[in-house]
């Protein structure tokens, strides 16, 4: 067990130190290939973490390729031109416009996506407006909040909630009938409480406001109308096969494959798919880091360093169904704080299994590791990767900085969530 537990502290410390600027996904693999070498993981641990992980990585392949696709084509530039030009002069309303578009990215196809996407097309636009420092990283921290915090309603929408939905056997229609009231009160929430907290300073910047003119318009954004009109009618389609996956018993993966070999198919024929860049932008490293940390934390399974968990949210779980949801959510949102949300669902899954209780627990993590995340830069990937490209565009963003929005913003969101959840166990 020891020797367990200090790999993962020193996973989880080089992550944070990242030396010499490694990957965290190298430093996640290392640590799981010296407990093999201990023999504190064995192949069957790595066969059984497989099977819990598989539907759930190759989901999180197709989406992100599906979305690499429509952004080579201009999809998203082109939605994000069209808010531009229409509140360009009005920062409040071009804030709220931005973290509504990285809302709908992240409830349509994924959060780590939508930070791929969207930091990006952020740092154009802040840059063109001639934004302070401190006025594009306010721009830039709401669309970073709104990719965890809008992850709750739809399956695919975060790794998080098909890794739990795998786990505990729930399909895509019922995983929606409970999660969709909480997603779309944590979304409402993210605005209310990211426009409360940022309104003045984003106000003060409207005097840096350009003319229109000196913005793309939309319709150069997009190269092939074809493909973009597919683009739509491929949506479509994902979202009818997600919906009607349980009752062929198809696995919500060879959807998201089969919607992204269609685009990319389409792609392809029309010269807009360079297959060597359409590859690499598949999210190989997040896949390795994922499986990599699950391994780390189910040698502390195996080796009984996480008996304690199950003990710690039995105790809310045997309380009426308010007390249970706020409480575990909460525990929840902590352990993913400290540890990564992509570990810390292994755990809580594990746990809630044991504990056997009320069927709102699986949501009620999901809740805590995907909004309560946010508490902290190491809480998702999501963040880890924001902080990443935010750094490239210029902007650094200390770990102390960063931690202070988490602790102001996050609780009040996670806290309307839960109370969300509460709301459909009460009706």
């Amino acid at each position: 067990m020891f020797i367990a537990i200090i790999v993962f502290a020193a996973a989880l410390a080089l992550i944070l130190i990242k030396p010499k600027g490694i990957n965290e996904a190298f430093i996640a693999l290392a640590g799981a290939l010296i407990l093999f070498t201990a023999q504190l993981l064995k192949p069957e641990d790595a066969a059984y973490i497989w099977g819990f992980v598989w539907n759930a990585t190759f989901s999180l392949i197709g989406i992100m390729l599906f979305t690499s696709l429509l952004d080579y084509n201009g999809f998203f530039r082109w939605a994000a031109l069209h808010i531009v030009h229409r509140f360009h002069h009005r920062q409040l309303l071009l804030f709220i416009g931005l973290s509504l578009m990285a809302a709908l990215i992240t409830v349509f196809f994924n959060n780590d996506g939508t930070i791929l996407i969207m930091v990006p097309i952020v740092l154009e636009v802040t840059a063109l407006l001639k934004l302070s420092r401190s006025g594009r990283l306010l721009f830039l921290l709401g669309i970073g909040f709104m990719a965890d915090t809008a992850s709750a309603p739809l399956m695919m929408s975060n790794l998080t909630n098909i890794l739990t939905a795998d786990f505990f056997g729930i399909s895509f229609g019922e995983y929606a009938s409970r999660m969709l009231l909480p997603g779309i009160i944590a979304i409402v929430a993210t605005l209310a409480v990211t426009v409360a907290f940022f309104w003045q300073s984003i106000v003060r910047e409207e005097n840096r406001a350009l003319a229109p003119e000196l913005f793309p318009i939309p319709s150069s954004a997009i190269p092939d109308k074809r493909l973009f009109y597919l683009s739509w009618l491929n949506i479509l389609l994902m979202m009818i096969g997600y919906l009607g996956s349980e009752r062929v018993g198809v696995p919500v993966a060879f959807i998201a494959l089969g919607c992204a070999a269609i685009q990319w198919a389409a792609s392809a024929a029309a010269g807009r798919a360079p297959f060597k860049e359409t590859v690499l932008r598949a999210p190989w490293l997040i896949i390795v880091f994922a499986l990599s940390m699950n391994l780390i934390v189910y040698s502390l399974h195996v080796q009984g360093a996480t008996a304690w968990f199950p003990e710690v949210i039995a105790p809310a779980a045997e309380k009426n169904d308010l007390i249970g949801i706020f409480g575990s959510g909460l525990l929840f949102s902590l352990l993913a704080a400290a540890i990564n949300n992509l570990p810390a669902v292994l755990i809580s899954s594990l746990a809630i299994e044991q504990v056997n209780g009320p069927d709102y627990l699986p949501y009620a993590s999901l809740l805590g590791t995907s909004v309560g995340a946010k508490l902290t830069p190491i809480g998702s990937l999501a963040t880890l990767l924001w902080i990443q490209l935010v750094r490239q565009g210029g902007i650094t963003v200390s770990w102390r900085e960063y931690t202070k929005y988490g602790l102001l913003l996050t609780f009040p969101i996670l806290l309307l969530a839960l109370f969300g959840l509460w709301l459909l166990d009460w009706s």
